[in-house]
């Protein structure tokens, strides 16, 4: 029992020290790194603007902006999500571009312009093969330099094959039988997700920014040929 309670507080501790949390004026201001998202859901048609701050990198601990530093998203002061570190905006339907203004204690201001380049989208189909090797075309525009693409297949949401940078032009992906081979006979809900790195302003420490659009789902048959 005593081992059992050294490794619960043990692990309470990694859990504690992984998820700190502090205020962005207790650190030097060049060491923000800040974290931009676009993000548009065609199963909610919603589309949610995010930034997110981080003390010296993607791994450091999560900020919330001191009462003399400030965020708009699209020139309105977005919520603040305690539980996820993030600040947000979302409205309804697809918007391919938001702009965000940070200006940190210092009064340094950071404009970053954040867009989703391409829409993507699910042809018409019902049936996926799993023995057999497959082109899957896309409804949307060929990629594009920094952009990759996902299938997303099954309740795991396992993704295959990713497009690789060196697909540019192309408007499919090939479906692999050992892409899928894990996975049951029967309906499976498939999607897609379109991402597009953007150029960022950003500290010493860099900064991302990435317009993600993620396709409605739907539900089709996975069985053999």
């Amino acid at each position: 029992m005593k081992r059992i309670r050294i490794a619960v507080v043990l692990i309470l501790s990694i859990l504690n020290l992984a998820c700190r949390k502090e205020g962005s004026e207790k650190v030097n201001q060049d060491e923000i790194w800040m974290d931009y998202r676009l993000i548009y859901s065609g199963e909610h048609d919603s589309t949610y603007s995010r930034v997110s701050f981080r003390h010296g990198s993607k791994q450091g601990e999560s900020l919330k902006l001191s009462s003399r530093s400030s965020i708009t998203i699209n020139d309105d002061k977005p919520l603040f999500n305690g539980g996820f570190m993030w600040y947000q905006s979302v409205v309804k339907g697809f918007d391919s571009l938001s702009i965000f203004n940070y200006e940190d204690v210092d009064g340094k201001v950071f404009t970053n312009n954040i867009q989703i380049l391409n829409s993507i989208d699910l042809p018409e189909i019902d049936t996926i093969y799993k023995d057999s090797s497959i082109y899957f075309p896309w409804v949307g525009n060929p990629i594009e330099e920094d952009e990759v693409i996902w299938l997303v297949v099954g309740e795991l949401e396992d993704k295959i094959p990713y497009i690789p940078i060196d697909s540019v032009g192309k408007n499919g992906l090939f479906i692999n039988t050992d892409s899928i081979k894990g996975l049951p006979l029967g309906d499976v809900s498939i999607h897609f997700e379109r991402w597009y790195k953007n150029q960022v302003d950003g500290n010493s420490v860099g900064a991302i920014g990435y317009g993600h659009y993620i396709s409605k789902k739907r539900q089709v048959h996975l069985i053999n040929n």
